[in-house]
């Protein structure tokens, strides 16, 4: 069962670019040393000048800061000379609108730092419909009222020291569900007492904030990722991946046992792509009960999901589909044992690194050539929320290719993304973390 440490919470600043005030700029430096220093992450601009840079180079100014920086590059280049400093993270946005996304998206608070610059609107706006609260920092009373306008979830504050408080008020609601409660934020250090209290811009939000309070939060889902590294047995593979699913069922004390489960990529087998035909098996069409067969591996999966009454994404292993060809296939097993989902990996890892590793997964699989998303309705997967996820399947090598993950979103309205992966010691630690904030 993965283990973590509880996520930073991620403070984006945006502002006026090349046209900003020297008092925004500073205004900004100052928030962004603040940020770092209370242990929390900055997700800013990367070039040196206007309120964005500003707010970078005050973070990275305090040991032990964690900042994100948006290039506006298409990010080709390694490294762009005209960012602040070597940052922790750079996100390559092309165009300005990718920014906006960006932030909106990304950020657990969006501040806009002084007076707002050409994207500022589209990014608050942006930050708005996704559910984002917006904290406006000495913005002049012109953007004020626009931001107004924009809707609930916008507070005014005159200094940085408000602005800490607001964001601590709104982290302490929660992070929009992202995390469970025996998960939360950090809780931050103390705030400097103010002589003022920031004010929401109408007394619609401020209704809002209050009524949040006092409701009940909505249900999380505990979810299990169980990793396990697997060998020439396959009987012994799948009495490891049976023993280590039943031990992620028996959480430490205080937490709660998982509904839902992951297995890994080719948790049957040993991944090497001239093997998997030794290994694969068949598997039936949606809908059939898995708990006799005819796949040896997805029938113990199934049984112990009908045992415990959870949900298992069932890794993915190598397939001998009707049509005789092999294919690497991921599953999604239902609290009864049934198949729900079965998503065929699309894109093969061929790849041959000098010095490094050769592979070519092509020498014996086959592509897959569909999308997969499970829809949440009904709540198939026996979430117990309020709204069921919409699980969106890719496996390992499909996470390089981020049009497939926009499409899931976009087409097939995916809420939660599932990657079963077997990353290899080379390409695993320079690609894996990346690919997956990307």
């Amino acid at each position: 069962m993965a283990m973590h440490a509880p996520r930073k919470p991620v403070i984006g600043v945006m502002g006026a670019g090349e046209g900003a005030s020297p008092a925004d700029c500073r205004l900004a430096e100052e928030l962004g040393g603040v940020i770092a220093r209370r242990g929390w992450a900055l997700l800013s601009g990367g070039r040196p000048e206007g309120v964005m840079g500003a707010a970078c180079a005050g973070a990275m100014a305090v040991e032990g800061h964690w900042v994100v920086g948006l290039l506006p590059d298409d990010g080709r280049r390694r490294h762009d000379p005209g960012a602040t400093a070597p940052l922790d993270v750079a996100l390559f946005t092309g165009l300005g609108q990718g920014r906006n996304v960006i932030n909106a998206l990304s950020s657990d608070v969006l501040v806009v730092c002084g007076a707002g610059g050409p994207g500022t609107a589209a990014e608050a706006a942006h930050a708005l419909k996704a559910g984002r609260p917006l904290v406006l920092l000495a913005t002049p009373p012109a953007w004020l009222e626009f931001f107004a306008s924009l809707g609930d979830g916008v507070i005014a504050c005159a200094t940085v020291a408000e602005a800490m408080e607001a964001i601590e008020s709104l982290l302490a609601q929660g992070p929009a569900g992202l995390l469970g409660p025996e998960e939360p934020f950090p809780k931050p250090q103390t705030t400097p007492a103010t002589t003022s209290t920031p004010q929401p811009l109408s007394s619609a939000s401020s209704s809002s904030a209050n009524s949040a309070s006092t409701q009940e939060k909505p249900p999380t889902l505990p979810v299990a990722l169980v990793q396990l590294a697997a060998g020439e047995d396959s009987g012994a593979n799948r009495r490891q991946a049976e023993a280590w699913l039943e031990r992620a069922l028996q959480p430490a004390p205080g937490r709660r046992p998982p509904r839902l489960l992951m297995l890994p990529e080719i948790w049957n087998a040993p991944y090497a792509a001239d093997r998997f035909a030794a290994y694969a098996e068949p598997i039936p069409d949606l809908g059939q009960d898995l708990t006799a067969g005819p796949s040896t591996s997805l029938a113990m999966v199934a049984r112990l999901a009908r045992r415990h009454g959870v949900s298992v994404i069932a890794g993915s292993i190598p397939e001998r589909g009707a049509d005789g060809r092999l294919y690497n296939t991921a599953t999604v097993i239902d609290p009864q044992g049934r198949l729900r989902a079965k998503h065929r990996k699309l894109h093969l890892f061929d790849v041959d690194v000098p010095g490094g590793i050769r592979f070519r997964e092509s020498d014996s699989l086959t592509g897959g050539t569909g999308l997969t998303v499970l829809s949440g309705a009904g709540d198939p997967l026996a979430t117990g929320l309020a709204h069921p996820p919409n699980l969106g399947l890719l496996i390992c090598y499909d996470i390089r290719f981020p049009e497939l993950a926009l499409l899931l979103q976009q087409r097939q309205g995916a809420t939660l993304l599932a990657c079963p992966a077997a990353f290899n010691t080379t390409t695993g630690p320079r690609h894996w973390h990346l690919v997956m904030r990307a």
